[in-house]
């Protein structure tokens, strides 16, 4: 019996999808009917794209300042709230533990409504979920904590992959690197400046909720920069350079008829093998990643440092990430080689694990490795994902899946971690950095197993520049032949796919219920 892996590397005779620049006839005749694989006949000003780009980065300030405000409070939540490590473990990864089935269905709602108003329901959302967790602060009560942050989680899913499809649409396969280096930049200054003055807030104010508070302030600029933002692009951009919706493109194809018909569960079902690799491989590296991240500052106050130098440290060191995030993009863009990338990463983190919890090496040594490997791994991902789906219709759905898989790992990790370090003695965290380069070290070989698929069945498209891969897509007569363009959708890839997601998604769900109780 064939394997998923024998049957990807032998799809010939599977389905072919649809990808970039090869519409079909039906579209042709239609005046209004453009689709985003359609290639723009007039390119996008680069006014738009900056304006666009500096509202679609600002969605979710004030949850990104929640979520870096958590590590550095670790000690504190601890002592004032009574509660363990497992428990502080639900705490920071309740907002992935709704996710991990929510993005899917998020994800297609997505590409059928489009993002705009879908945005600003998330956004909606995520402030209401702020307010509960400041609120449960004044109670100490930490299950109020909890469903605060699950709220957020249902607004944080589905906004974080309306980010992917927005910076996409405005700036194309081209400059797509970069534009998330610009984004990861803004994610990385907000966590800096929250992380860094989490502790001087508490200590300055006596009270420790206001760290609470003050995102939730962001949330609602948050709130209000999205509606600007729609309000912006249904005002004032032209209809041809707006992202449309694949429910209007059916109305447009069918004239407001049957609209209905066309959802479907396709979009779910016809991803194509070539993006399913990534998440069907990945698992719990998510996870493994969060084995340092989550815990440095209590790691540092560990070896003797005050907790808030502990602060000052895991947050100075995103001072990396925000200036080498639009450089590690822009190299993507000109130089390619993004899965060697991702097979590098995880020997950074594995370094960066040992550095902190096995040697004596001043804990700067180990963040700064730990920031290098967070940025060489998750970027080179998510600018992959759109080349291998080529499908903006599908590219919601897409990004559901990644998120959802991504979640359920760091659901699972966070919780394992957790009861790890409660069973080790002295609550140290060498066990906790064992399991997580274990994982890592897994994940540098899924990264070359990557690499040789590129080269074997994906025309080096990975691997290749910006310009190099336009120059390639020009000469390219026949997409649905071409390795480099070619989409197509392996069944039992599908299949294990799926089967892979069900079963973390209840792994996940499990771990976080019973150390809810």
């Amino acid at each position: 019996m064939a394997t998923p892996l024998q049957n990807v590397l032998s799809d010939e005779k599977n389905p072919v999808v649809r990808v970039a620049g090869s519409p079909s006839d039906e579209d042709s005749n239609l005046e209004d009917s453009r689709t985003d694989e359609d290639p723009i006949t007039k390119p996008i000003p680069w006014t738009y794209k900056w304006i666009a780009l500096a509202c679609v980065i600002a969605f979710p300030i004030g949850q990104n300042w929640i979520n870096a405000s958590l590590g550095p409070l670790k000690n504190t939540l601890r002592e004032e709230l009574d509660i363990t490590n497992a428990q502080f473990g639900v705490i920071a990864s309740a907002d992935s533990f709704i996710n991990s089935v929510f993005p899917i269905l998020g994800g297609m709602i997505l590409d059928w409504w489009g993002p705009n108003p879908i945005t600003i329901c998330c956004t909606v959302i995520i402030f209401i979920g702020s307010v509960i967790a400041a609120a449960a602060i004044h109670i100490s009560a930490w299950r109020v904590l909890v469903a605060g942050h699950i709220v957020m989680g249902f607004g944080i899913a589905i906004l974080d992959q309306a980010q992917q499809k927005f910076i996409y649409h405005w700036f194309g396969a081209g400059g797509l690197a970069f534009a998330f280096g610009l984004e990861n930049a803004l994610s990385s200054t907000v966590g800096l400046v929250a992380g860094m003055v989490a502790i001087p807030i508490k200590n300055g104010t006596g009270w420790y909720g206001w760290t609470f508070w003050v995102p939730a302030f962001f949330c609602c600029g948050s709130m209000l920069i999205n509606i600007a933002y729609v309000f912006f692009e249904r005002t004032f951009i032209p209809k041809q350079f707006r992202l449309t919706s694949a429910r209007a493109k059916a109305v447009a194809k069918s004239h407001g008829l049957n609209v209905k018909r066309t959802w479907s569960w396709d979009s779910l079902l016809n991803l194509p093998w070539q993006y399913l690799m990534l998440p069907g491989t990945q698992i719990l590296q998510s996870g493994g990643a969060n084995g340092f991240g989550v815990s440095a500052a209590d790691m540092i106050r560990m070896k003797g440092y005050k907790e808030q130098t502990a602060g000052f440290m895991t947050t100075g060191q995103k001072v990396i990430r925000i200036v080498g995030a639009p450089i590690i993009g822009w190299l993507i863009d000109k130089y390619g080689y993004r899965f060697h990338l991702v097979a590098l990463a995880p020997l950074v983190y594995i370094l960066a694990n040992s550095l902190i919890g096995f040697t004596n090496a001043h804990p700067l040594v180990a963040l700064v490795f730990q920031s290098i490997a967070g940025l060489i791994n998750g970027m080179p991902l998510n600018v992959s994902i759109p080349l291998l789906v080529a499908d903006q219709d599908k590219l919601g759905t897409a990004f559901g899946v990644w998120r959802a898989f991504n979640n359920s790992g760091a659901t699972i990790m966070e919780v394992v971690y957790g009861v790890v370090q409660d069973g080790t003695e002295a609550m140290g965290y060498g066990r906790v950095l064992t399991v997580s380069s274990s994982i890592k070290a897994v994940g540098f070989f899924i990264g070359l197993f990557y690499v040789f698929v590129d080269y074997k069945k994906l025309g080096r498209g990975i691997t290749m520049t910006r310009n190099e891969r336009e120059r390639r897509e020009a000469e390219i007569e026949d997409r649905d032949s071409d390795p480099l363009t070619r989409r197509r959708v392996a069944k039992p890839w599908t299949i294990y796919t799926l089967s892979a997601l069900v079963a973390m998604i209840a792994t996940s769900w499990t771990l976080f219920l019973k150390y809810l109780s």
